[in-house]
């Protein structure tokens, strides 16, 4: 029980986010953190530790800490909320009044974030994080491509853009189940990483010249240059492309559409597959980088 009530006295607002934030909410407040919800308007989350509120009411002058969904905070200051039927929008004039020593806690880097002057943790960055949230997005890419694909995995051509830490665990369970996975990067290591695992590696300046032979591509790059229109035309129809990117931009949806392809945006995998599980990793590493900074 002691070790619950560590947190006690330290103010923690959670704005925005999915079912991953409410499982951080949770575990926050079991340590004995007292949480302000903002954003969280449709849900009945009336235990003790809990304040909800809006950003109006928000005491900004009082937190130690912020944290912001996965895919982070918007360049106008807009924050995506699952849970509320408001758009909520940070005004500068809000984050004027936070606390210098405040520290802010995002999924990803944003040009309103990298803007404010405070100590941001980007969580996505950290290896402890993206190494384990690996795990439910490669559970989450055999969940679609079962949805939404009329093949079975086994012996399906398969393409990786990128080959960090997602697309690494992506791409040894899809090889595990017998799918012919190949990938493409820019860096040698990846590459060679690609060769230790037994990965056939595409060039990355040469990768559309196999477009027309892949079934299903796995996007991991956070790039508007990767799935163009230029690109999306190799692929024969009816191909499935997954954008795990954050943030994709609107023009490939519509480009792909038009070409016939299966296009898939899920930026937000492992919120949609396994909230719990993801929020536990998150909620993890926000204690543990807030014990380290002794908040």
């Amino acid at each position: 029980m002691a070790d619950e009530k560590k947190g006690s006295g330290i103010n923690i607002a959670v704005i925005g986010g999915d079912a991953r934030q409410k499982i951080i909410a949770q575990t926050l407040c079991q340590k004995g953190f007292h949480l302000y919800l903002a954003g969280f308007d449709l849900l009945a989350l009336s235990e003790p530790g809990y304040t909800k509120c809006t950003l109006d009411e928000l005491p900004f002058h009082m937190l130690d800490a912020m944290i912001f969904p996965v895919s982070g905070v918007m360049s106008n200051g807009e924050v995506r909320s699952s849970f509320s039927k408001h758009n909520i929008i940070l005004a500068d004039e809000d984050m004027e009044r936070v606390k210098k020593d405040c520290l802010l806690f995002s999924g990803i880097r944003t040009e309103w974030l990298e803007k404010q002057q405070h100590e941001t943790v980007y969580m996505m960055e950290e290896d402890e994080v993206a190494i384990l949230n690996s795990i439910p997005t490669a559970e989450g890419v055999l969940w679609l491509l079962i949805q939404h694909t009329e093949k079975t995995i086994h012996q399906s051509r398969v393409l990786i853009s990128g080959f960090g830490r997602t697309g690494m665990t992506i791409a040894r369970m899809l090889k595990a189940l017998g799918a012919h996975v190949c990938g493409t990067s820019i860096s040698k290591a990846e590459n060679a990483r690609m060769v230790e695992m037994g990965i056939e590696v595409i060039p990355f300046p040469l990768y559309r010249n196999h477009l027309p032979h892949i079934e299903t591509w796995i996007n991991t790059i956070p790039t508007d240059d990767i799935l163009t229109m230029d690109t999306l035309s190799c692929l024969e129809p009816k191909s499935t492309i997954i954008e795990l990117a954050s943030n994709p931009c609107h023009e490939q949806k519509k480009n792909a559409e038009m070409l016939g392809l299966n296009y898939i945006e899920a930026p937000s995998l492992p919120g949609m597959v396994a909230p719990k599980t993801a929020g536990t990793i998150l909620a993890d590493a926000i204690t543990g980088k807030l014990k380290t900074d002794g908040v």
